[in-house]
């Protein structure tokens, strides 16, 4: 995910090298300042042993141990998990060996997860995976304008064995050798780094013959098609026997096609939210009309397309400058003038910025310190200690690689009929409507794009049964109705969703940029989906791991 810009670049030129795929965060980094690093009290140490008959735990993976009831501020027992580096075995870099990825792996009881691991990556590029765990699927969070960490009952692990990795080298609690280069040149690197880390993984892990699937969001749209094609490419079941993907509000296309032309009609659609003033909106329209969005969103928006749409590059024609076409920016701008809290993560947000233990997605200051604490790098595995930032480039050349759906997308689509697209309709860092687009410009499986709308069904979230047991508890009492942090999760239909020759659509509505994180229970559901465990999104019902106490964990 994320983190750092200020504006997002103007259209692409007409070279590979301008149409490769841009950093869709580089225009936040002006809007933040490092806060003052606080002391914190850690939780006290008390050992937790774990079970002689862990599937996962032998003489390889014993190092990576993590004391479930020793990790800093969190003050109830996180269970089996393992963290900690391991080196990448690949000829990409010199000193490879000395090159390390950090993960941590948490099993599931979940018997249906027996032979199954989903990965997940946050994008950046150059951003911590840290974040999803901590924020958004991970077995605790700390969310923002939260006090301390608390239980998930959302918890991907409640459906299947996860592992969050920081990635590329030099990423989060990766590391990057002293000598060796800290950087990668583009996404083949990528994809070749995290195979020869997988394989020590799978080994150290014993987990040869699972099924793998890639989950992901944001610049992770580039990360893990690139990855999971090169997993199929290497066609070996024992070690890359990639089953599915799942990305959310992915990098996959042009900055111009993701954001710049369904941009006004996004402001049209949400100025009930902006509120921009009708002069404003009314040139800010003449425009898009000028620069051929207009057109071009009525094209790519019509099911089954009528063929391949214009490069980008026609957007800007005339005597139209670049400048006259940076549409998105100057929407983001205006917003800024009538809600000084803006946050483009999820367009809902208002001042004041909420206080954040990392300091993101909420745009205000935070501490910021976190897993860059010596107590948790420790408590981590993590030596030597690295200083830890959530986002930052190190140096990456990763903007030189193609989008993913001018390369291997579609492949993967091809080879796993198991992919999931979804986006936040919040979101004004990549728009609902650029992500269709960009998916209905791409040709997989015999055809090009959507045959029919993929906005006529409907996606359906299960409802949370403790939180009306919580408000009707509280109401009988003659309380006010209160539900604890870990339990906000709504549902019903929260979006629209489409499935197609192996490529699955969705829209949430409520979420920003980071679905599980806005909307916890559409996260959850989307992983159903991609395990199998459900036959569609539009399906109705209780989530799988329902009981007695929600999600098999006990209501807060």
């Amino acid at each position: 995910m994320h983190l750092t810009a200020f504006l997002l670049s103007a259209l692409l030129g007409a070279s590979s090298v301008a149409l490769a795929a841009e950093n869709p965060h580089r225009r936040a980094a002006t809007l933040r300042s490092r806060a003052p690093k606080r002391a914190s009290k850690p939780a006290a140490p008390v050992k937790r042993a774990l079970s002689d008959d862990s599937q996962f735990l032998n003489s390889n993976s014993q190092k990576f141990v993590v004391n479930g009831t020793g990790v800093p501020e969190v003050n109830f027992d996180l269970g089996e998990s393992y963290a900690g580096r391991l080196p990448i075995a690949s000829p990409n870099v010199t000193n490879a060996t000395d090159n390390e990825l950090f993960f941590w792996f948490f099993p599931s009881a979940n018997e249906l997860a027996s032979n199954e691991i989903v990965i997940w990556l946050n994008g950046g590029p150059g951003c911590s995976s840290m974040d999803g765990l901590f924020q958004e699927n991970g077995p605790f969070q700390w969310q923002s304008g939260t006090f301390e960490p608390q239980p998930n009952p959302f918890a991907w692990t409640n459906l299947t064995n996860m592992v969050w990795i920081d990635q590329p080298i030099g990423t989060g609690l990766s590391l990057a050798a002293p000598g060796a280069p800290a950087q990668v040149r583009d996404e083949t690197e990528v994809a070749g780094d995290f195979a020869g880390f997988w394989k020590n993984f799978v080994d150290t892990f014993e987990m040869q013959g699972f099924d793998v699937y890639f989950t992901g969001e944001s610049y992770a749209g580039q990360y893990i098609p690139y990855i999971s094609s090169h997993f199929l490419d290497l066609n070996d079941t024992i070690y890359y026997n990639v089953k599915g993907i799942q990305i959310n509000d992915p990098s996959i296309g042009s900055n111009a096609v993701l954001g710049e032309a369904p941009a006004v009609a996004y402001l049209n659609h949400y100025n009930n939210v902006l509120n921009l003033n009708d002069s404003f909106v009314a040139t800010i329209n003449e425009r898009a009309e000028a620069c051929g969005y207009n057109t071009f969103m009525d094209l790519a928006l019509t099911f089954p397309p009528t063929g391949a749409f214009p490069a980008p590059t026609s957007f800007a024609t005339g005597n139209l400058s670049r400048a006259d076409c940076d549409i998105i920016d100057d929407i983001y701008l205006a917003a800024l003038y009538i809600n000084p809290c803006f946050n483009f993560y999820h367009i809902t947000d208002y001042c004041p910025f909420l206080w954040d233990e990392l300091g993101f997605p909420s745009l205000g200051d935070g501490p910021n310190n976190y897993f860059n604490r010596t107590d948790v790098q420790t408590a981590l595995n993590v030596n030597p200690h690295v200083d830890y930032r959530i986002c930052g480039d190190n140096g990456l050349g990763l903007e030189h690689s193609l989008p993913s759906s001018f390369t291997v997308l579609a492949g993967v689509v091809e080879r796993t009929n198991n992919v999931l697209v979804g986006n936040g309709n919040l979101d004004y860092l990549i728009l609902t409507n650029g992500t269709l687009a960009t998916l209905n410009n791409m040709t997989w499986n015999g055809a090009q794009g959507f045959s029919s709308s993929p906005f006529t069904d409907k996606f359906f979230v299960p409802y949370n049964p403790t939180i009306g047991d919580a408000i009707t508890e509280t109401l009988f009492q003659g309380e006010i109705p209160t539900v604890s942090v870990g339990l906000v999760a709504g549902g019903g239909y929260m979006g629209t969703t489409h499935t197609e020759r192996g490529l699955t659509f969705v829209t949430v509505d409520h979420a920003g940029h980071e679905i599980p994180q806005y909307v916890p229970g559409a996260g959850y559901r989307q992983l159903e989906f991609l395990l199998g465990r459900i036959d569609s999104l539009t399906e109705q019902g209780d989530f799988t791991t329902q009981s007695g106490n929600f999600m098999g964990t006990t209501p807060l």
